[in-house]
């Protein structure tokens, strides 16, 4: 069973391999919204960033000495609205498992620890964000006790 463990900054080549295959998916079904980045898929300093913290990590599934799978997770506060009440949440801003590793309980396991990671900051919500078309995470998702609370529309618009 794979490790999962904070990422390190000095990673920053195998966080890129399973980015870019989080990208590659995304871009085959969607090249109206995801291009092909002209460099690595992201940036040294938008991952050591994200790895510092203190308000976001990236964790890791290491299998062996390889990378298998990754969850970027980001605190985020909701302000509050006259309706509603300001809230706190762990965003999981991206989850990738790549192929040669599905289908093993990988992608739960990272979904268990940002969990724990959640509540080791005292914050009682993990919330995601997903693409219709990808029918696959939305029944990882769905597995692992997520509910869907809203729905995005979005129309194309021609300029006059």
């Amino acid at each position: 069973m794979p490790i999962i463990r904070p990422a390190r900054a000095d990673e920053h080549p195998a966080l890129c391999d399973l980015f870019a295959e989080l990208d590659r998916f995304h871009r085959e079904v969607r090249p109206d919204v995801f291009i092909e980045p002209q460099g690595p898929s992201r940036s040294p300093e938008l991952l050591a960033g994200l790895i510092a913290g203190p308000g976001s990590t990236i964790l890791v599934a290491e299998d062996g000495s390889a990378l298998a799978g990754l969850a970027t997770l980001v605190e985020r506060t909701i302000p509050a609205n006259p309706v509603r009440p300001e809230r706190r949440i762990v965003e999981i801003d991206n989850l990738v498992v790549m192929p040669t590793h599905r289908r093993r309980g990988i992608a739960g396991l990272l979904l268990r620890h940002a969990e724990s990671w959640a509540r080791g900051r005292g914050i009682g919500a993990l919330e995601l964000g997903v693409w219709e078309f990808n029918a696959g995470a939305f029944a990882c998702y769905e597995a692992a006790g997520f509910a869907p609370t809203i729905r995005r529309l979005s129309k194309t618009v021609a300029p006059p």
